[in-house]
Formats: structure tokens, C-alpha cells, sequence
């Protein structure tokens, strides 16, 4: 088996048939699809269930309790048997020759990850790509782990982190650090749809605390691995870039009673970390733009960052 697709499920009814449907139509045959339900309430289960008596030698069904996206991908690592492996959110949806193309750039160029660009597509038709070949090292791309293609011996056991978010940017980061053998397609073969009950799009405050508990968790892995040294800066961009960029500015449009707290809680631990960080290498080697984003942020002035990066993007589009 060349590659295993690992789809979580848990109440997409309403965009589950879409998603399988790009799967099953895969140009490459030597594929297969392992969809875990993750305790659905909402008929997807049923779905589930109808694609996998209608395509028994692509697609295999597990059915669990519910335990969260991190828990179903987990379950079913255990059971791929693709030398590659791969992971789609089962709300979103790719091109049919996905796989067939990135398996083959893997296998020629003897890669242990492959990406590909993806786009998010809004309820009111507005669609924004994110291209990835442009980026100046291999953490500034986004930490998604489903427009990637990773191989199996790279993965080993590793497993995504249970019960927190931010599991895909904690999973795939480990993973960067363990190769340089990376390669990127120009296409756009992975569809988000985006989503007002997701988890990124989800008003709980607190839980965007998860960032430092996956922050962390790749520091600690670094330095058990021997790997801490040769990415020390990087290691500060990723924290930079994520916590006292991303997830703050996340916080700061939500309507939640202790998201000050949170905002003020991420501060603190990247002032902690990195109390010079304006005459660091990682910090001026950021775009300008960022910078000045991370400075405002540091000094509590998140709301007015907010509002430079909304007018970068409209910029940009």
C-alpha cells in the first residue's frame, strides 16, 4: 500500500459526502481511505457507514466514543498501512489527482514530506489562498498537517497530542525538525471550508492557551532529541509567530470574559521566553509588517494590530 488518508469525523453531515467523494475519486489506486467516526450525533455516521458498504476495497469505517480530532487520527495511524500518510479534515475536500501527483514528487525526489497549497473557501463565496512555496524556511508555512504528505518512517510513533488545541501545529512541526527532505507543489489541491463551529473559529478564550502546553511540548521534544541548538532561532520565530502573533490576535477578536486574561497570560510567557526579543536574529528577520505586529502585541496594543493586519490583507487582495 502506497498511501493511507486518515479522515476524523465528527458532525459534518452537511459536508461529509463532498469530502469522500474527492477521496474515493483519487487517481491513484494503490490507496487507501481510513475514516474514523468520532461519536457523531448528527447523521454522519450514516454516511459513514453507506461509503463504506459502496467502496469496501477503498474505504474502511471505525466507529469510536467520541474523544476529540487528535484521538480519531490517532486510532487510526495504528492501522495504516501506506508507506506514506496523509490527513483530510472530513469538512473540507481535495483535487482528485492530490495524492497521485504528490506521492510521485515523494518517491523521485525521495522526500519524507511533500506540500501543496490549499485555499479557504467562505460561506459568503470569498475565497483566500495560501501559497506555501514562498516562504523563507520551513516553519513559516502553515502548520496544517492536512496539505501535507508524510512518509511513514518519518512519522515512526509519533502521534498527535490529545485533548488540546493546536495538535496539528505541535504534530507537524515535530516532524519539520526531524528532515530537510521537504518538497513543495505550486497547486492547490486542499479545500478548506470555513467554518463558524470550528475549532479555530470556536469563542473559548481559554482553550487558546493550548499553544504554550504545544509550545512546550516541541521545546521539550528538541532538546530530547538533540535538536534544540541547530533550531534555537527558529525555535523563537515559531514562538513569536504563533503565540504572540497568531494565537493573540485570535483572542483579541473574540467576545469572551477572560480574554484579557488569556491575551495578558501569552504575554507574560513570551516576555518570559524571550525578554530582548526586538535585538533578536529570529525577531528582525521577520516581514516588516509582522514585526511591527509582534511589537504592538508585546505592549498590550493588540487592537490596533488587529487593524494593521486587516488592512494588510485587503492590501494584499
Amino acid at each position: 500500500m502506497k498511501v493511507s488518508i486518515i479522515v476524523p469525523v465528527y458532525n459534518t453531515k452537511d459536508y461529509l459526502k463532498q469530502c469522500l467523494d474527492s477521496l474515493v475519486a483519487q487517481t491513484l489506486e494503490d490507496l487507501e481511505i481510513l475514516v474514523v467516526d468520532d461519536g457523531s450525533t448528527d447523521g454522519s455516521t450514516e454516511i459513514v457507514r453507506e461509503f463504506s458498504e459502496r467502496y469496501p476495497g477503498r474505504l474502511k469505517a471505525y466507529f469510536k466514543d467520541n474523544a476529540g480530532q487528535a484521538s480519531a487520527r490517532n486510532y487510526a495511524l495504528q492501522y495504516a498501512k501506506g508507506e506514506y500518510i496523509g490527513f483530510v479534515d472530513s469538512d473540507d475536500w481535495v483535487d482528485s489527482s492530490m495524492y497521485e501527483v504528490m506521492l510521485a514528487f515523494a518517491q523521485k525526489e525521495m522526500l519524507d514530506i511533500v506540500v501543496c497549497n490549499l485555499d479557504d473557501h467562505f460561506s459568503n463565496g470569498k475565497v483566500i489562498a495560501y501559497d506555501t512555496n514562498h516562504a523563507k524556511n520551513k516553519f513559516m508555512q502553515t502548520p496544517s498537517a492536512c496539505n501535507k504528505l508524510f512518509s511513514k518512517n518519518l512519522i515512526g510513533n509519533q502521534t498527535f497530542m490529545d485533548g488540546i488545541w493546536y495538535e496539528d501545529f505541535n504534530f507537524t512541526t515535530k516532524l519539520l525538525m526531524k528532515t530537510e527532505c521537504i518538497g513543495y507543489c505550486a497547486e492547490f489541491f486542499y479545500h478548506c471550508h470555513s467554518r463558524a463551529v470550528s475549532t479555530m473559529n470556536n469563542h473559548n478564550s481559554p482553550k487558546n492557551l493550548d499553544i504554550i502546553v504545544a509550545v512546550d511540548d516541541i521545546l521539550d521534544f528538541a532538546r530530547r532529541n538533540f535538536l534544540y541548538d541547530k533550531y534555537e532561532k527558529d525555535i523563537e520565530y515559531i514562538v513569536l509567530e504563533h503565540v504572540l502573533i497568531t494565537t493573540i490576535n485570535r483572542v483579541a477578536r473574540q467576545k469572551h470574559p477572560e480574554k484579557n486574561r488569556v491575551i495578558a497570560e501569552l504575554r507574560h510567557y513570551v516576555k518570559n521566553k524571550y525578554p530582548k526579543f526586538q535585538r533578536d536574529e529570529a525577531f528582525l528577520n521577520m516581514p516588516r509588517n509582522r514585526r511591527i505586529v509582534a511589537k504592538m502585541n508585546a505592549m498590550g496594543l493588540h487592537s490596533l494590530s488587529r487593524i494593521l493586519l486587516l488592512l494588510s490583507a485587503k492590501i494584499k487582495h
